[in-house]
Protein backbone atom coordinates (compact mmCIF):
# COMPACT_ATOMS: atom_id res chain seq x y z
CA UNK A 1 0.00 0.00 0.00
CA UNK A 2 1.95 3.75 -0.94
CA UNK A 3 1.55 6.30 1.44
CA UNK A 4 -0.20 10.12 0.02
CA UNK A 5 2.30 11.69 -1.69
CA UNK A 6 3.09 15.20 0.90
CA UNK A 7 1.80 18.12 -1.06
CA UNK A 8 4.44 20.83 -0.46
CA UNK A 9 2.59 24.17 1.11
CA UNK A 10 3.16 27.30 -1.47
CA UNK A 11 2.60 30.65 -0.41
CA UNK A 12 -0.99 31.85 -0.54
CA UNK A 13 -1.64 35.42 -1.91
CA UNK A 14 -4.43 37.02 -0.09
CA UNK A 15 -7.37 38.09 -2.23
CA UNK A 16 -6.62 41.98 -3.62
CA UNK A 17 -8.20 44.48 -5.87
CA UNK A 18 -5.53 44.94 -8.85
CA UNK A 19 -4.72 48.40 -7.30
CA UNK A 20 -3.62 46.57 -3.65
CA UNK A 21 -2.00 43.69 -5.59
CA UNK A 22 -0.50 46.52 -7.63
CA UNK A 23 1.06 48.60 -4.65
CA UNK A 24 2.24 45.48 -2.48
CA UNK A 25 4.40 44.81 -5.45
CA UNK A 26 5.59 48.09 -5.63
CA UNK A 27 6.56 48.20 -2.03
CA UNK A 28 8.26 44.91 -2.72
CA UNK A 29 10.12 46.69 -5.27
CA UNK A 30 11.10 49.42 -3.17
CA UNK A 31 12.15 46.84 -1.03
CA UNK A 32 14.53 44.72 -3.04
CA UNK A 33 16.34 48.23 -4.41
CA UNK A 34 17.22 48.92 -0.68
CA UNK A 35 18.45 45.63 0.61
CA UNK A 36 20.19 43.93 -2.69
CA UNK A 37 20.08 46.52 -5.52
CA UNK A 38 18.37 47.64 -8.03
CA UNK A 39 20.13 45.24 -10.64
CA UNK A 40 18.51 42.62 -8.29
CA UNK A 41 15.07 43.49 -9.37
CA UNK A 42 13.06 40.93 -11.10
CA UNK A 43 9.64 38.88 -11.08
CA UNK A 44 11.40 36.43 -8.65
CA UNK A 45 12.55 38.37 -6.13
CA UNK A 46 10.22 41.19 -6.04
CA UNK A 47 7.51 37.82 -5.28
CA UNK A 48 9.81 36.34 -3.06
CA UNK A 49 9.55 39.80 -1.10
CA UNK A 50 6.05 40.32 -1.40
CA UNK A 51 5.33 36.81 -0.65
CA UNK A 52 3.51 35.56 -3.57
CA UNK A 53 4.14 33.51 -6.18
CA UNK A 54 5.30 34.74 -9.75
CA UNK A 55 1.95 34.04 -11.69
CA UNK A 56 0.53 36.92 -9.13
CA UNK A 57 2.95 38.77 -10.02
CA UNK A 58 2.72 38.64 -13.98
CA UNK A 59 -0.87 38.98 -13.46
CA UNK A 60 0.15 42.78 -12.48
CA UNK A 61 3.15 43.17 -15.14
CA UNK A 62 4.18 41.66 -17.88
CA UNK A 63 7.96 41.43 -17.14
CA UNK A 64 10.75 42.88 -15.16
CA UNK A 65 11.35 45.81 -17.22
CA UNK A 66 7.54 46.99 -16.86
CA UNK A 67 8.01 46.24 -13.26
CA UNK A 68 10.75 48.26 -12.71
CA UNK A 69 9.56 51.32 -14.96
CA UNK A 70 6.43 51.34 -12.69
CA UNK A 71 8.13 51.57 -9.54
CA UNK A 72 10.71 54.55 -10.83
CA UNK A 73 7.27 56.48 -12.05
CA UNK A 74 6.17 55.60 -8.06
CA UNK A 75 9.01 56.76 -6.41
CA UNK A 76 9.43 59.81 -8.47
CA UNK A 77 6.14 61.12 -8.03
CA UNK A 78 6.25 60.46 -4.35
CA UNK A 79 9.31 62.25 -3.98
CA UNK A 80 8.10 65.06 -6.81
CA UNK A 81 5.41 66.04 -4.39
CA UNK A 82 7.50 65.74 -0.82
CA UNK A 83 9.87 68.42 -2.53
CA UNK A 84 7.02 70.54 -4.26
CA UNK A 85 6.08 71.13 -0.97
CA UNK A 86 8.94 72.79 0.14
CA UNK A 87 8.27 75.68 -2.88
CA UNK A 88 5.51 77.70 -1.01
CA UNK A 89 7.86 77.99 1.80
CA UNK A 90 10.64 80.23 -0.45
CA UNK A 91 10.76 83.67 0.40
CA UNK A 92 12.35 85.06 -2.78
CA UNK A 93 13.33 88.69 -1.31
CA UNK A 94 15.86 86.51 1.75
CA UNK A 95 18.04 84.59 -0.33
CA UNK A 96 20.11 83.34 2.64
CA UNK A 97 17.03 82.59 4.75
CA UNK A 98 15.48 80.60 1.66
CA UNK A 99 18.49 78.25 1.41
CA UNK A 100 18.16 77.43 4.73
CA UNK A 101 14.83 76.99 4.93
CA UNK A 102 15.45 74.74 1.91
CA UNK A 103 18.09 72.65 3.14
CA UNK A 104 16.08 72.08 6.34
CA UNK A 105 13.28 71.06 4.79
CA UNK A 106 15.11 68.31 2.36
CA UNK A 107 16.77 66.96 5.40
CA UNK A 108 13.49 66.34 7.35
CA UNK A 109 11.85 64.72 4.24
CA UNK A 110 14.63 62.70 3.37
CA UNK A 111 14.44 60.76 6.78
CA UNK A 112 10.79 61.13 6.81
CA UNK A 113 10.55 58.68 4.08
CA UNK A 114 14.29 57.11 4.34
CA UNK A 115 13.51 54.08 2.14
CA UNK A 116 12.56 56.25 -0.82
CA UNK A 117 15.17 58.00 -0.51
CA UNK A 118 17.66 55.40 -0.03
CA UNK A 119 16.38 54.01 -3.66
CA UNK A 120 16.35 57.47 -5.12
CA UNK A 121 19.94 57.87 -4.35
CA UNK A 122 20.91 54.13 -5.72
CA UNK A 123 18.98 54.73 -8.70
CA UNK A 124 20.41 58.33 -9.39
CA UNK A 125 23.83 56.17 -9.45
CA UNK A 126 22.47 53.43 -11.28
CA UNK A 127 22.77 53.43 -14.88
CA UNK A 128 18.88 53.56 -15.50
CA UNK A 129 18.51 56.61 -18.31
CA UNK A 130 14.70 56.92 -17.94
CA UNK A 131 15.02 57.68 -14.03
CA UNK A 132 17.93 59.90 -14.62
CA UNK A 133 15.85 62.11 -16.88
CA UNK A 134 13.32 61.89 -14.13
CA UNK A 135 15.97 62.71 -11.17
CA UNK A 136 17.40 65.82 -13.95
CA UNK A 137 13.82 67.49 -14.71
CA UNK A 138 13.80 67.85 -10.49
CA UNK A 139 17.42 68.80 -10.45
CA UNK A 140 16.68 71.88 -12.84
CA UNK A 141 13.70 72.69 -10.69
CA UNK A 142 15.20 73.02 -7.85
CA UNK A 143 18.72 74.64 -9.53
CA UNK A 144 16.34 76.91 -11.11
CA UNK A 145 14.59 77.95 -8.12
CA UNK A 146 18.31 78.74 -6.26
CA UNK A 147 18.99 81.11 -8.95
CA UNK A 148 16.45 83.02 -8.91
CA UNK A 149 16.69 83.29 -5.17
CA UNK A 150 20.43 83.73 -5.65
CA UNK A 151 19.87 86.72 -8.03
CA UNK A 152 17.38 88.44 -6.11
CA UNK A 153 20.05 88.86 -3.69
CA UNK A 154 22.50 90.07 -6.21
CA UNK A 155 19.99 92.91 -7.21
CA UNK A 156 20.30 93.39 -3.25
CA UNK A 157 23.93 93.72 -3.32
CA UNK A 158 23.81 90.84 -1.26
CA UNK A 159 25.80 88.77 -2.66
CA UNK A 160 30.31 88.69 -3.02
CA UNK A 161 30.89 91.01 -5.93
CA UNK A 162 31.65 89.02 -8.74
CA UNK A 163 29.70 85.57 -8.10
CA UNK A 164 28.92 83.23 -10.86
CA UNK A 165 25.30 82.70 -9.85
CA UNK A 166 24.72 79.66 -12.28
CA UNK A 167 27.34 77.91 -10.44
CA UNK A 168 26.95 79.11 -6.89
CA UNK A 169 23.50 77.93 -7.53
CA UNK A 170 24.38 74.09 -8.66
CA UNK A 171 27.21 73.95 -5.59
CA UNK A 172 24.14 74.86 -3.28
CA UNK A 173 22.58 72.10 -4.39
CA UNK A 174 24.93 69.91 -4.98
CA UNK A 175 25.62 70.44 -0.73
CA UNK A 176 21.98 70.16 -0.29
CA UNK A 177 21.78 66.72 -2.23
CA UNK A 178 25.32 65.52 -0.71
CA UNK A 179 23.64 65.81 2.90
CA UNK A 180 21.07 64.13 1.96
CA UNK A 181 22.59 61.51 1.61
CA UNK A 182 24.67 61.63 4.87
CA UNK A 183 21.98 62.02 7.45
CA UNK A 184 20.58 58.90 5.96
CA UNK A 185 24.37 57.03 6.01
CA UNK A 186 24.78 58.38 9.55
CA UNK A 187 21.67 59.54 11.54
CA UNK A 188 23.13 59.95 14.87
CA UNK A 189 26.12 61.03 13.23
CA UNK A 190 24.77 64.04 11.37
CA UNK A 191 21.62 64.96 12.50
CA UNK A 192 19.19 67.68 10.51
CA UNK A 193 20.18 70.27 13.46
CA UNK A 194 24.22 69.70 13.09
CA UNK A 195 23.82 70.16 9.15
CA UNK A 196 21.59 73.17 9.23
CA UNK A 197 23.80 75.11 12.06
CA UNK A 198 27.30 74.65 9.75
CA UNK A 199 25.54 75.43 6.24
CA UNK A 200 24.13 78.65 7.88
CA UNK A 201 27.41 79.96 8.57
CA UNK A 202 29.24 78.65 5.60
CA UNK A 203 26.37 79.56 2.89
CA UNK A 204 26.19 83.25 4.87
CA UNK A 205 29.66 83.31 4.25
CA UNK A 206 28.82 83.01 0.16
CA UNK A 207 25.68 85.45 0.42
CA UNK A 208 26.61 88.45 2.66
CA UNK A 209 29.16 90.53 1.64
Amino acid sequence: MTEPSTRRNRPYAPRMSPEERREQLLDATLQVIVTQGIHKVSMDSVAKEAGVTRPVVYGIFTDANDLLRASLDHESQFIQGQLAELFPRIDMTDPLGSAITLLDGFLHVVRAAPDRWRAAFAMVDSVTPAYRRRVEQTRSQLIELLEGLLSGGVQDGRLISGTDVEMLARTLFALVWDYGRITLAEPDRFPPERIVAFARERISGLLVQ
